[in-house]
């Protein structure tokens, strides 16, 4: 493992203290939210409030009137002022030692010509100072290992902690694939909204996140490129060691002068974006819902060796609107084996077939043995690759499906069991229950399938890289 990129942005992820420039008691004021996330998120370094107005406290911590009052070498600072304040901030810190910084005011180059001379203005400071920026014009950093909430969002603390994390370009779409991360059930490990990238660009994130050991899976979203050639080289690298997402856009002429004048990209066609990202070996989702559950997947270490799936139910539908999405993309539903057909119609309904996709009507609904049983016999099938279950629920009443025997039954084939658990939103534990269990479980066919369609996709540029 390289230790020179974690070095280089340990201040950033995992600081010891945090000064948070513009807090105050004020709750309309950002720099109250700011200061509010970094304390109550069980952040255990130093912590310093700055303001100028200040009395002797803020929030209850002791008070600091300018950022050159504070002690040499705070590793973070949190830009919660105005534009035309970040710059001197920005000098000050870097000549009291900061190491890095986050800064939520627009205003910069997504604001034209005078913006992005100022952009160029704060880059050189921080460059010449060594340090590291986030932003402007952003959200800011999450890192749930350190506990640290370097945003102004307080709620951002409260999503559960896992290993996928997330690089957004707007801190809007961020939130919107936090959210449906939270929805399926996965935790999260780091969280950067990036904004306009002052002297912070994808390609350090990439390559930083490659080398993170507490990172799985890297979900990215992306409005613009400035330098596509530096990302590409960083993002084939990473993508051979840990699955890359992409969710870009941007495309269409509307969209692409929102992006402009949103975080100052410029958006490529989509045509090139999806060329240059599928060389780079990046798997391409075309929503936060489909990153979330694809992330979901990898995370849980769900994904097939292979394009054979087996697929069960007591509900023919929803296997039905599963098994088209996968065959059009390349998937397969391999025809059980003479002797694997024989033992399954040994105990399934007389009037069923033993086949793949099997139906085994309602009486697997009220038994739900009858999915463990065909489960292990198929998955010893060398063609083969996963097994999907797909099991309407009772709307809170009637069976329960058995998620910790159905793992279990995964594991030891060494192949991933999937839930295709067909359940309302307001019985989201049924889904958070089978996942404890160890069973990969989603809410819906489409979802379903559409999973099963990326993994293949993953496998095949992994096979190609």
């Amino acid at each position: 493992m390289s230790s020179e990129v974690l070095q280089r942005f340990h201040p950033l992820f995992y600081p010891r203290s945090v000064a948070v420039v513009g807090a105050t008691d004020n709750p309309f004021k950002l720099g109250f939210h700011a200061l509010s996330a970094v304390t109550s998120s069980g952040f255990e370094g130093e912590v310093y409030p700055v303001n100028p107005g200040a009395g002797e406290s803020i929030q209850g911590l002791r008070a600091y009137r300018s950022i050159s009052d504070l002690p040499r070498g705070v590793d973070l600072f949190v830009y919660a002022i105005p534009a035309r304040q970040v710059i001197p901030s920005v000098r000050e810190a870097v000549e009291m030692g900061g190491n890095a910084g986050v800064i939520f005011a627009g205003g910069f180059r997504e604001t034209g010509t005078e913006g992005g001379l100022l952009q160029e203005e704060l880059i050189g400071i921080a460059n010449a100072g060594g340090m590291k920026l986030i932003g402007p014009n952003c959200i800011g950093v999450v890192n749930k290992q350190a506990r640290l909430n370097a945003t102004f969002a307080s709620p951002l603390a409260w999503f559960p902690q896992g290993n996928v994390s997330v690089v957004s370009q707007s801190g809007g779409m961020g939130n919107s694939i936090l959210n449906e991360i939270m929805d399926e059930q996965v935790g999260i490990s780091k969280f950067v909204s990036i904004g306009n990238r002052a002297n912070v660009e994808f390609a350090d994130m990439v390559e930083y996140l490659a080398e993170d050991p507490d990172t799985a899976v890297i979900c990215l979203f992306i409005e613009g490129l400035d330098d596509g050639a530096a990302f590409l080289e960083k993002a084939r690298l990473a993508s051979r060691r840990k699955p890359v997402i992409v969710y870009t856009r941007g495309y269409t002429e509307s969209s692409s002068r929102a992006a402009l004048s949103h975080t100052g990209s410029v958006a490529s066609s989509e045509s090139v974006y999806r060329g240059a990202f599928r060389q780079a070996g990046l798997l391409q989702v075309s929503s936060s819902s489909e990153m979330a559950c694809v992330a979901k997947a990898v995370a849980m270490g769900a994904v097939p060796e292979g394009p054979g799936v087996f697929i069960s139910t007591h509900s023919a539908g929803p296997v039905v609107a599963i098994c088209d999405i996968c065959e059009r993309a390349g998937l397969r539903f391999p025809p059980l084996q003479p002797h694997i057909a024989e033992a399954i119609a040994g105990f399934i309904p007389e009037h069923a077939v033993a086949a793949n996709p099997l139906d085994m009507f309602a009486f697997a609904w009220t038994d739900t043995s009858l999915y463990l049983k065909a489960a292990d016999l198929a998955l010893a099938q060398d063609d083969i690759h996963c097994a999907v279950s797909v099991f309407v629920t009772g709307g809170g009443a009637g069976p329960v499906f058995p998620a910790r025997e159905y793992a279990e039954i995964g594991r030891k084939h060494g192949k991933p069991a999937f839930i295709c658990l067909v359940t309302p939103w307001a019985l989201a534990s049924d889904i958070a229950d089978a996942q404890q269990q160890g069973a990969v479980a989603f809410s819906s066919p489409e979802k379903m399938g559409s999973v099963l369609v990326n993994l293949h996709h993953l496998s095949g540029l992994r096979d190609e890289a």
